[in-house]
Order: C-alpha cells, then structure tokens, then sequence
C-alpha cells in the first residue's frame, strides 16, 4: 500500500504575532535577448519572487513509501504573498544577463491578509461570482477603468411633471449599480450637466456646474475627466417620458433613453445605445404612486419602476462592456527623472511588477480636413513602466530607459 504524507513546513519564520510589513533586500537576473527593456522587467520579476522567497518561503515535501522502504522523496520550494513597495537600488549587466538589487517591503502575514481582504472587497461592496482575476492571461480585464455618470438631459420636462429630479436619480442610481456590479470602479458626477449636440457629442465649452469652461470646446470632455480623475465619462438624455391613453380606458407610458460612453483621454464618443420599454396599466397611479421616492424599493415593486430597474441593469452591461473593451489607460500625474507617478492604483488591481507602455501626447489636436472637428490627440511611443509602488488611488513606476521622459497628462497604457 502506498503512503503518502505532505508536510508543510515555515523555512523562514516571522516573529510571533507579526503583522507589519518586512523589509528584504533581493537581487533578480535575466538572460539578454531581445531587449535590454525587456531583460530589465525579467530581471525585475525575478528579483521580486527572491524577495517572497526570503520573506515567506515554503518547503513542501512529498514522502511515498511501500513496504520495502522509501521510493520517493521530493521536495519544493515556494513562496506566497505579494510586495507592496520596490525600491531599485541597483542595476547592472555583463555580456548576456541584466541584473537588478532591490529593496521591497513583504507584508507580514496578517497584514497580508487584510491586505487580499481589502483587495476583493475594494470600496465597493462585492463583486458578482461571474468575475474573476485570472491571472496575466486576463490582465486586461483585471485592471478596472474608472468612469464618472453625470446628469441625463431631459427633452421634455413636461413629461416628468411627477418624477422630480429623475435626470439625476437615474445617474445616481446607475452609479451604486455599476459600484455594486464591481468590474469598474465609479465616480457620482450627477450634479454636472454636459452639453451634448444632436448626434451626442461633448462638444461645446461650458458644462453646468462647479468647474470652469474649457479652454477650447474640443476639450470639455478631456478636461472634464481629467479634473474627476476618471478614464471614461457616460451622460444620457431622456428621450421620452410621456404617458398616453391606450384603448379601453388603459394608460401607457413610455421610458426612452439615450446612453453615450466618451473616452476621458481623447474626448471622443466610444458608443451610443438606446434602450426603450414601455408599460401598461389600468391607472396612472398604478403606473407610479405619486408619494413613492424615486429608486425606492416602493418605486421598484411598481410596473414603471419595474422597467426603470430593467433598463438600469442593462444599461450597467453596456457601459461594462463599452470601457472593457478599451484598452486601460491611466495618467501621469507627476514625473521626477525616469519616476512617474499616474492615476491608477490598488482599486484599479494594478501590481507592483507590472508592465506599462508609455505615450507623450500632442498638445493640440488633430482635426479632420475642414478643421472643424477634433479627432483626438496623436501619440509618440516613449517607453515601458514597471510598476513599483501601488498605493490605493495612484501608483509610482520607473521607466525602462533614462533617457525617456514624461510629463502631467502624457498617458500609461495596458497592451497585452
């Protein structure tokens, strides 16, 4: 009969009870091959599983044994957690290898703990159990954009006469969704207007509210995103609200909305959806009891709010749908030599190790042939970024080459 014993045992033992960060001192190498750039992030990467391996390294061993004694005796090290800081204290190479020193801090493992805690439940509530982090392969995925909702336009305030405030209602309802939903992280800017054309763009100067016009009306949507510190702002216009008579006496009511994503970097319109229903009832007051609060339980259990919940939820798939198929891009914020600072941090899943491309921006647009339209803003590739610090809202990373340079407002991005 075959035995088999697995034993797990602490190779480097934290002091007891300790629940604050280490401080580890590693050294990572890569083979040259392709890229210098490349040889660094691999070097970097390996650097970082040294500094685990210190800090919280494990021996698994696997004993099989028979009646005639030992047949196999195998042994593994591993190591479990993550670095929360890296700071490079040196780098060098010879002939083929790149090597980097670094010093990182290894959360304890009760902080660490409440570190992954932390992570999955974020500031937003849970997410729901068909999302999941699934590794580099899904790196896309995992880092979650930001998006600012703001007030809906109303064509015809005649039409909401019983539904006071319902252009701001519905922005703040379909934020706490797309904050319950958990695959983007949101910003309630409900209390902005956007001026809208026909067609849905944001394209004219001022926006009702607290901030300032913009320096040229291709801007607004930018700069509107930018002073949220969002990669994505979504508006919408109600389109008709209006009730009308049906046969025998019934009452219909109509809910028609148009929904617009723009692209915070460029200002630029990513999709445009139109949801509809309509519902039917005997009464108006059947429709909607006149003294329920609106996005009310009680205004939900009624046939209107019943298609208002309808249309909230499908509304929170497009948007998560429409800014996940973008490709993640966050801000420099702040630039010290070849250390950036950008807007993207622990809440948006980004890591220390990670990888980043880097774009300097144009300043001014480019405009279509009569220069009457902006376009967006034409990129120069920089760099890479390895990630070396995360904090909640923003992240601090070093570029793969010192001769690059960024500045506020040039962009990081993810490219698998």
């Amino acid at each position: 009969m075959l035995k088999l014993l697995k034993i797990l045992l602490p190779v480097l033992a934290l002091s007891a009870g300790m629940a604050q960060a280490q401080t580890v001192e590693a050294e990572g190498a890569a083979r040259i091959e392709t890229s210098v750039a490349l040889a660094k992030r691999m070097a970097l990467q390996d650097a970082i599983r040294q500094a685990l391996m210190q800090a919280s390294a494990r021996i698994s061993t696997t004993t099989v044994t028979t009646r005639k004694g030992v047949v196999a005796d195998n042994m593994r090290f591993s190591a479990q957690g993550r670095v929360t800081h890296v700071a490079i204290l040196r780098e060098w190479t010879d002939e083929n290898h790149y090597y980097v020193k670094i010093r990182a801090q290894v959360p304890g493992d009760e902080l660490m703990q409440a570190l992954l805690k932390a992570e999955q439940e974020g500031d937003n509530a849970a997410r729901p159990a068909h999302w999941r982090d699934n590794g580099n392969a899904e790196a896309a995925n995992r880092y979650r954009r930001k998006v600012a909702v703001s007030q809906f336009h109303v064509l015809d305030r005649t039409q909401i006469h019983d539904l006071p405030k319902i252009e701001t209602e519905l922005a703040r309802e379909l934020e706490r969704r797309l904050i319950s939903d958990g695959r983007v992280l949101t910003v309630n800017a409900s209390q902005y207007l956007l001026p809208l054309t026909e067609e849905g763009v944001i394209s004219q100067r001022r926006i009702l509210g607290a901030l300032p016009p913009a320096r040229e009306p291709h801007q607004v949507a930018s700069e509107f995103a930018e002073s949220l510190g969002v990669q994505f702002v979504v508006t919408g216009v109600i389109r008709d609200m209006s009730v009308s008579n049906h046969f025998l006496g019934r009452k219909m009511r109509h809910l028609e909305l148009d929904l617009f994503v723009h692209d915070g970097i460029s200002g630029a319109s990513v999709a445009r959806h139109r949801v509809s229903e309509t519902v039917e009832e005997n009464t108006l007051s059947e429709l909607h009891p006149s003294d329920t609060a609106l996005m009310s339980e009680k205004f939900f259990a009624s046939p209107f709010g019943q298609k208002v919940d309808q249309m909230l939820d499908r509304m929170v798939e497009l948007i998560v749908s429409d800014v996940t198929s973008q490709p993640f891009t966050a801000r420099v914020i702040r630039a010290e030599g070849n250390r950036v600072y950008f807007d993207a941090g622990g809440l948006a899943n980004i890591r220390v190790g990670d990888v980043l491309n880097t774009y300097k921006l144009t300043e001014a647009p480019v405009k279509d042939f009569p220069g009457q339209r902006a376009l967006g803003y034409a990129e120069k590739p920089a760099t890479s970024l390895i990630v070396t610090q995360v904090q909640r809202l923003f992240s601090v990373g070093e570029l793969a080459e010192d001769t690059a340079r960024l500045a506020p407002g040039d962009v990081i991005r993810f490219e698998p």
